[in-house]
């Protein structure tokens, strides 16, 4: 097995203080998208219930709507930092014969489901397929689905700090 071919750069070199601007706005992106879906489940939605529940629904759809519109953005700024960053630690040929790249693979491949999700949830959501939209309890099921998901994710980053 080949070993990865690891970028390093000087302290202060332009290309280290990108990546480092770049690891800050992935950082900041996970932050927005799996913190948000923690703080839905845990904070936001145990404290509907000191809200009459006739409002329950407009205040979960709102808040649905808006979340939306951060984990899109989060996800466009995952994918426009977290390429250049891979590449930046490992070389293409050593991705499938590599640890670091398999671990790489396997946390994309989690991101994607995380992704497909999000998408399901937010075309069910949009204005021309509400009639089908899922039942509540449906979402949140997808919803915590997802934040397990992230967490997994953020255990694949701290394996990747490790290999």
């Amino acid at each position: 097995m080949t070993e990865a071919v690891i970028y390093s750069y000087k302290r202060g070199d332009k290309m280290e203080i990108i990546i480092i601007f770049m690891l800050w706005l992935h950082y900041l992106a996970t932050v927005m998208w799996i913190g948000g879906m923690a703080f839905n489940i845990m904070v936001l939605r145990p404290s509907m219930l000191a809200i009459d529940q006739n409002q329950r629904p407009a205040l979960g759809t709102t808040v649905l709507k808006r979340f939306i519109i951060f984990a899109w953005l989060s996800i466009a700024v995952l994918i426009l930092t977290g390429i250049p960053m891979a590449f930046s630690r490992v070389a293409i040929e050593d991705i499938f014969s590599t640890t670091y790249g398999i671990v790489l693979l396997s946390k994309h491949f989690v991101t994607l489901i995380m992704i497909l999700i999000i998408t399901w949830v937010s075309f069910v959501l949009s204005t021309k397929l509400a009639p089908f939209a899922p039942k509540p309890n449906t979402i949140l099921i997808l919803v915590k689905t997802n934040l397990s998901l992230g967490i997994l994710v953020l255990l694949l980053t701290a394996i990747l700090k490790g290999v």
